[in-house]
């Protein structure tokens, strides 16, 4: 019954109401007296509905209208309009099976995957390495290429080589290091989840602590062979970069307990093909900051401003002054 009640207040809600009680967060009522409240810290007129410990950091969870837009309704062929998913608040990750880093396994490890087509190439690697440590705060390390050809179930999709991305996860167990929190295999070959699906850009398990994603179909020569390659010349090591590191960063996401966002624009948001994924942002929304913050406990601020050299270095203006936005609305420009 009481979940009845709880589920018939969330409908009652209008949607900003909605989006802040997914974030955790409530605005505080003119009539309401911050300082009588022993349960909660506020913060700009706002609320903490969550743990009392991250009251001085609900700053950085306040959604910023210009910077944070709700999901859409959305269309014919998108993700959301094939799977149903119900989401996951704030609330619910903390209270769920969620993953963070401990003494013990504290580092994230990137193991190129060979197939039939050659690894991704160390002018890649090196740079995903370096903006999976900025993203979620933690060591990551990059481990010789393995070759899986033969070990796992594969097909020709029309002209197209593909793996079976469960397969895959289901080796990369054995290439678990004792420190390692995860394992992230990457790959240029496509892959599929099974058989009844076309395709699918990255898979995740949580309780094996292994992710797998393929840059395939971000580069312009895929489907012209039987397999993908990257050439430098054609595509850009910039736009590889933009779509790899979104990726990549959501495939890992799914291994902290991070599920699909339906709440904002957020790279954790759920992609059924390359135009939806392109459309996703790069950064995370207000609700799921919030929870791999909790999870990892990095500094928000220097988070940010280690990405933006990031993305200056790299020559991406659009990801750039995004963050200028960002870091100047939280006082730290």
């Amino acid at each position: 019954m009481a979940k009845n009640v709880t589920l018939a207040k969330r409908t009652e809600m209008n949607l900003d109401e909605k989006l802040l009680d997914a974030i955790g967060i409530q605005t505080i009522r003119s009539s309401s007296k911050p300082s009588a409240r022993k349960d909660t810290a506020s913060q700009d007129g706002y609320a903490n509905k969550g743990s009392t410990k991250q009251a001085s950091d609900i700053k950085f969870f306040i959604p910023d209208k210009s910077l944070f837009q709700p999901m859409e309704k959305p269309g014919r062929g998108d993700w959301l309009k094939e799977h149903k998913e119900s989401g996951q608040t704030y609330k619910h990750f903390v209270s769920g099976s969620y993953r963070g880093p401990n003494p013990l396994r504290s580092t994230i490890y990137l193991l190129p995957l060979v197939f039939r087509e050659d690894p991704v190439p160390p002018e890649v690697m090196s740079p995903l390495q370096q903006f999976a440590s900025i993203f979620f705060g933690m060591p990551v390390t990059v481990l010789k290429p393995v070759c899986l050809r033969g070990k796992v179930a594969d097909r020709l999709n029309g002209e197209v080589y593909q793996a079976h991305a469960g397969d895959i996860l289901d080796k990369m167990r054995a290439h678990l290091k004792r420190d390692a929190f995860c394992v992230a295999g990457i790959t240029l070959a496509d892959l599929y989840p099974k058989e009844a699906w076309n395709f699918v850009f990255g898979l995740a398990n949580m309780t094996t602590n292994c992710g797998v994603y393929s840059l395939a179909r971000y580069l312009s020569n895929f489907g012209s062979h039987e397999t993908t390659q990257i050439d430098l010349e054609q595509d850009s090591l910039r736009s590889i970069l933009i779509r790899a590191c979104k990726t990549m960063c959501h495939e890992i996401g799914h291994v902290f307990g991070l599920r699909h966002c339906i709440y904002f624009k957020c790279l954790m948001n759920g992609s059924n093909h390359l135009a939806e994924s392109d459309s996703r942002p790069n950064f995370l929304c207000p609700v799921c900051l919030r929870k791999l913050h909790h999870a990892c406990a990095f500094d928000i601020v220097e988070r940010y401003q280690a990405m933006r050299k990031f993305w200056e270095d790299q020559g991406v203006p659009h990801l750039t002054e995004w963050l200028d936005r960002r870091l100047a609305g939280l006082g730290a420009a």
